[in-house]
């Protein structure tokens, strides 16, 4: 396994992580509470924790394609539930 992490700088961390993993559950396994989520992709898995300031993702697949698939659903998500306020995800 490989891994990737990111980080969004946002006081609105709490409010988003519960909106990404309900959208998520629709077509996937997910799981969440108020400062952690646990997403199962197809390609691979991802955990989001939410603090004041910030949330973070740990994302995991077999390879760096898979890998890819995770990040580019997360970014296009973070970017869809943030329009008003684009948030962009910061990849290490």
């Amino acid at each position: 396994m490989i891994e990737s992490i990111g980080k969004v700088s946002t006081p609105r961390a709490t409010e988003l992580l519960p909106r990404l993993c309900r959208h998520f559950a629709k077509k996937v396994s997910s799981t969440w509470n108020d400062h952690r989520g646990d997403v199962e992709f197809p390609w691979g898995r991802c955990t989001v924790e939410a603090s004041d300031s910030e949330l973070s993702f740990r994302c995991r697949a077999s390879d760096e394609a898979a890998l890819a698939q995770v990040r580019n659903v997360l970014d296009l998500h973070v970017g869809l539930f943030s329009r008003k306020d684009p948030l962009r995800i910061e990849w290490c």
